[in-house]
């Protein structure tokens, strides 16, 4: 099963999904793992799509060798701004990474499923734009593929201050306690998958 942590954030309702099992990246999960993520992603996308806002799912797993946890940000944003960010993400992956990559610099996933696109064992970065899929890039050189690059990018057609994206403060009792009740009206029901 999945967890949602909502400490911080680029926008009032940004969470991350975060699997209670271990798992270093979602391409790994198992069947199990991928029923129970899309509910939870689905549930996300209609519960916003009610306060017009499109829900965009990102990814980083890199250093896998060390094995961390993986966790999935879910940051909505306003639907008007929602309809640009496919082409700033193209744009952004294609001028990432390196210059000659043994890897397709840009993988398209839409109507897709991420673990048949991108192969175990790499490290990756993709996004989604709701439910249907979006993009992803096999990471060439992990040192110059930077942790934020997908809030940067959101952040940047939201014209978001640095500190949201690229160094978030660690919030405070006072901030937990307000997230807590702004997730609490979205009155979301995850199902015991």
């Amino acid at each position: 099963s999945s967890g949602i942590n909502a400490e911080y954030g680029l926008t009032n309702y940004h969470c991350q999904i975060i699997p209670v099992s271990h798992t270093i990246a979602t391409v790994n999960g198992d069947e199990d793992f991928w029923s129970e993520f899309s509910v939870v992603k689905s549930l996300l996308v209609r519960k916003f799509a009610e306060k017009k806002l499109d829900a965009v799912f990102l990814e980083f797993a890199s250093r896998l060798d060390q094995r961390r946890h993986v966790f999935v940000d879910c940051v909505p944003v306003p639907v008007e701004d929602a309809t640009m960010l496919p082409a700033y993400f193209k744009k952004a992956i294609l001028e990432s990474d390196v210059e000659w990559a043994q890897n397709k610099k840009l993988v398209d996933t839409r109507g897709k499923n991420l673990r048949k696109c991108v192969p175990q064992g790499l490290p990756y970065f993709s996004v989604e734009f709701g439910v249907d899929g979006g993009f992803a890039h096999v990471i060439e050189e992990e040192r110059l593929f930077k942790r934020y690059f997908g809030l940067e990018i959101i952040g940047g057609v939201l014209d978001s201050d640095v500190v949201l994206w690229r160094n978030p403060p660690k919030e405070t009792g006072e901030g937990i306690r307000y997230k807590k009740q702004v997730f609490e009206k979205l009155a979301i029901e995850f199902p015991d998958v």
